[in-house]
């Protein structure tokens, strides 16, 4: 009887364990969505040229030198953006660079840039790390990803900016 008892204890145990988990790593996602819908919004403005993000937006004086970095630094510093904490790992960053496997890897948003490629008549996108250097001059798609407990990537959404 005894036996029964802690294997139903351990039972309870562990689910109540992976619900928690589950529940921190949706709250990590709807963070990304946050994320992904203000950078959707951003580049829709930016496409109307009624960006209020003087460097994100497409000007003459910008033209083929417009770049990620400074664009991402001001759209970091909006109110959405701003005020997000890692809802996994408290004390880990929440933006960095790709998922590696490591402890402060957990919870972290990730943001790479796609290059469209062809080949053969097939069409496609390739994902790499972002970099501030990167170019925003034309639409660029982004995808958006968060690293789970395990420290893998789980894909969140794929924009265009």
């Amino acid at each position: 009887m005894a036996t029964v008892i802690f294997s139903l204890i351990g039972i309870a145990t562990l689910a109540r364990n992976i619900f928690a988990a589950a529940h921190h790593l949706e709250a990590a996602k709807r963070n990304a969505e946050l994320v992904a819908r203000t950078i959707t919004e951003a580049g829709v403005k930016r496409k109307a040229g009624q960006s209020e993000l003087k460097n994100c937006q497409l000007r003459e004086e910008h033209a083929g030198k417009l770049t990620w970095g400074p664009c991402w630094d001001e759209l970091s510093k909006s109110a959405e953006i701003a005020n997000l904490t890692n809802a996994l790992e408290s004390e880990n960053d929440i933006f960095g660079p790709p998922c590696d496997g490591s402890e402060e890897a957990v919870g972290r948003i990730t943001i790479e840039k796609g290059t469209p490629w062809f080949s053969a008549g097939n069409t496609g996108v390739t994902y790499a790390p972002s970099d501030s250097e990167d170019s925003i001059v034309g639409e660029t798609p982004f995808r958006i990803q968060v690293c789970n407990r395990w420290g893998e990537a789980v894909k969140v959404q794929e924009i265009k900016f």
